[in-house]
């Protein structure tokens, strides 16, 4: 059975075969018979091939006027579109803009130039380190029989306080035998004093019986020259005296063996006294007290352990006060070293050393004060410091820093509604320094300062560009000092900073303040502010002539 085909098949077939049949109506049925007679006839699927052959030539034959007009009219309509569109959407006119005339003054935002007053801080990191750090020996040996509590790595120890007991009986019997060694020697001193008191009479009997022997002598040679006496009593009597000189002369030399054993006997006495406050001296050692108050950072001996003469057995640093380490550049010691607190003290004392105080560096040092600050949790404590050395003879060669030291006499903080808190070796804190500068400073917002520390001065509407070293910053503001210093800002009030950034700047260019009614008037429709007319910066500069001011 043969199967119809669908309408829409035929359609399409149709269609496809319009423009041939328009073109060459007579050659259609040719092209088909030659199809037909090239396809093979099998049964059944030649029979289907020639029903649509033949129905679809019927159905062109029928339709092609009204598809050929159809055709017709959609191509003259495209046609048609095409020449509107690209006539009058195209070809569309964009508006004209009319750029604003560009003005020769660059306008821009400018600041007041403030003048610094008061102290300079500089904040620089330091490091908590002891004061002073003193290491304890024996300084005589025993055993320890006695350690007191407090003899451990971080204990508090008072001045006083006893630490270590030593085994004292050996020094005890030693000071005794000198004791005793010196009893003995008084008795010998006073034996020889006694000796020497005999001798003393003694002598001066001896001296009265020669005076007598020697007066006999002379009666008898009286008696000679009278011939009243013999040559033999003559010399009796001169043997009598002889005898009574001699015997003086031996108790003369007793006398004097007798001084120099007293000498003797008195310079071993001054040598056992000696020996003997030695004794008591080691016998005072056995018991080490804590010299200084302070804590205990390492200890190394124990209990019924024996302590060698000279060995070191704890460590104490001293917290009665202590020092902060830091690291200063030669920019910032410049500012420590030319502080004028110190002037102006010396000035109303002895005018004549003002002049020289500045190269003075111990009394410069002095007078500069700082502020230590470390943050606990969400507590904040701060200590009172001065600037007490330079921790060295000079610069740190591997940092290219001075290192300095920073004295804090109260170690303990107090904070309102807290407890204390005290600085200990290794903290890390925050220093401020104060320091009351000799030279002109200024102070800018930190915005104003420009890519390789430059400042952008409006001087009279012209664009100066000067050089600047920043001192240090006190919140969004930074002191700066202008190098060279220029004096002559102090008179000119009608220099302002430039704020605002400039896309070319140039040394004298002509600048101009930008005016409250063009700040206020704001973009226009094109995105650009509107540009104030030529003449307003000279309008504007003398608007600023009272805008320097000093920062009090």
């Amino acid at each position: 059975m043969t199967q119809i085909p669908d309408v829409p098949s035929l359609q399409s077939a149709a269609s496809g075969s319009r423009q041939s049949t328009d073109l060459e109506p007579s050659s259609a049925p040719a092209s088909e018979l030659e199809a037909s007679e090239k396809m093979p006839l099998n049964g059944s699927e030649s029979g289907m091939t020639s029903d649509l052959s033949r129905l679809a030539s019927g159905v062109t034959n029928e339709s092609s006027p009204l598809h050929f007009t159809i055709n017709l009219i959609v191509s003259v309509g495209l046609f048609a579109a095409a020449i509107y569109g690209y006539t009058f959407l195209g070809e569309r006119q964009r508006p004209l803009r009319s750029k604003p005339p560009k003005s020769p003054v660059t306008i821009v935002s400018t600041d007041d130039l403030r003048f610094h007053s008061g102290p300079v801080v500089i904040d620089v990191n330091g490091v908590v380190v002891p004061l002073r750090e003193l290491r304890l020996a024996a300084e005589v040996a025993g055993r320890v029989v006695e350690l007191s509590e407090n003899v451990r790595a971080g204990r508090k120890v008072k001045k006083g306080q006893v630490l270590i007991r030593l085994d004292s009986t050996e020094y005890e019997l030693e000071v005794k035998r000198l004791q005793a060694l010196a009893q003995q020697e008084a008795a010998e001193e006073n034996s020889v004093q006694v000796g020497i008191e005999n001798t003393v009479e003694l002598q001066s009997l001896a001296q009265k019986q020669l005076e007598i022997a020697r007066q006999e002598r002379e009666r008898i040679n009286s008696l000679v020259a009278q011939r009243a006496a013999s040559a033999s009593e003559v010399d009796t009597a001169r043997r009598a005296e002889l005898a009574a000189d001699s015997a003086l002369v031996e108790l003369e030399n007793r006398r004097r063996e007798l001084t120099a054993q007293l000498q003797l006997v008195t310079e071993k006495r001054s040598l056992t006294q000696v020996l003997l406050e030695r004794a008591r001296l080691d016998l005072s050692r056995c018991e080490i007290q804590s010299p200084i108050d302070g804590r205990v950072v390492s200890s190394e001996v124990e209990e019924q352990s024996f302590l060698p003469t000279g060995t070191p057995f704890i460590t104490i640093e001293d917290t009665s006060a202590v020092e902060v380490r830091a690291s200063l550049t030669a920019d910032q010691m410049f500012w420590i070293w030319n502080s004028r607190s110190v002037l102006s003290t010396l000035a109303a004392s002895d005018p004549d050393q003002a002049g020289t105080a500045v190269s003075d560096a111990d009394r410069i040092n002095s007078a500069v004060s700082a502020t230590i600050s470390s943050v606990f949790g969400t507590e904040s404590h701060q200590w009172s410091a001065v600037f007490e050395r330079l921790d060295g003879v000079g610069i740190d060669v591997n940092t290219r820093t001075y290192p300095c030291l920073f004295r804090v006499e109260s170690p303990e903080s107090s904070l309102e509604g807290s407890s204390s808190r005290q600085l200990t070796r290794g903290m890390f804190v925050d220093v401020s320094i104060e320091t009351q500068p000799n030279q002109l400073l200024f102070r800018v917002a930190e915005s104003a300062v420009r890519p390789g520390n430059r400042l952008w001065l409006n001087v009279d509407g012209k664009l100066r560009i000067v050089p600047i070293t920043i001192v240090s910053r006190a919140g969004d503001d930074v002191v700066v000092q202008v190098q060279p210093e220029l004096d002559h800002l102090c008179t000119l009030a009608s220099t302002r900073i430039i704020v605002s950034p400039i896309s070319d700047p140039i040394e004298g260019m002509p600048v101009g303040a930008q005016t409250p009614s063009n700040a206020e008037a704001g973009p226009d429709k094109t995105g650009q502010s509107a540009s104030p007319a030529i003449g307003d910066a000279t309008s504007n500069s003398n608007q600023t002539n009272s805008s320097l001011r000093a920062d009090g």
